[in-house]
């Protein structure tokens, strides 16, 4: 391994460890579905000092939010509720709802009515309830959906209502990044729930 890719790969690791963190800071900070103006600034204050983590998804996002409700100097209790829900949505919900059981992010989701199959490029990520990953593509292809890599012309990432273990530790996989990274760059890709596509079914 070349020295290049050691440091690639140390690099790496160390974001993912970061967001690791960070997905454990947001599960602290929501446990008692509260937040006090203290912990609003704890956490803006580690995004500050950590900046590879506040620039990137889910990071950038969360400390937006967060940059809002201190820029008057006075957190609203509507600001500190969508705080909340902001962060509960990056755990995967309520924590009564995490313990020991896998989980979704709910940010960086998109709401469709309808999902339209024939001549769509599909990709699929995470665990799923509808049935193992084969079943689900082959359910996807059977109405006309063409199954593809996370690409600038994939027009549905599905995320399966299970998560994905690695989700816990704030990985959030190389797919969701990708396609979180082609929505912000102009593409049309939909990052939508598995409901919503069995829904679509």
């Amino acid at each position: 391994m070349s020295s290049y890719a050691r440091v690639i790969g140390a690099q790496l690791n160390d974001m993912s460890r970061s967001l690791g963190a960070l997905v454990g800071i947001a599960q602290g900070l929501v446990c008692d579905s509260q937040l006090n103006d203290q912990e609003i600034r704890f956490l803006d204050n580690w995004l500050n000092e950590n900046q590879a983590i506040a620039s990137i998804w889910p990071g950038d996002v969360i400390h937006t939010r967060i940059r809002q409700a201190l820029s008057d100097g006075v957190v609203t209790d509507a600001e500190r509720h969508y705080l909340i829900e902001t962060l509960q949505e990056l755990v995967g919900g309520p924590s009564e709802n995490l313990a020991g059981r896998e989980h979704v992010t709910e940010l960086g989701f998109d709401e469709v009515e309808r999902i339209d199959f024939p001549d769509q490029n599909f990709c699929l990520t995470g665990n799923f309830i509808y049935g193992p990953r084969e079943v689900c593509e082959q359910a996807t292809s059977a109405r006309g959906g063409i199954l593809s890599a996370v690409t600038k012309k994939l027009r549905y990432l599905v995320v399966g209502s299970r998560g994905s273990i690695e989700w816990k530790h704030g990985s959030f996989g190389t797919k969701f990044e990708k396609a979180i990274q082609y929505k912000r760059d102009g593409c049309r890709i939909l990052i939508v729930h598995e409901a919503s596509w069995a829904a679509s079914l």
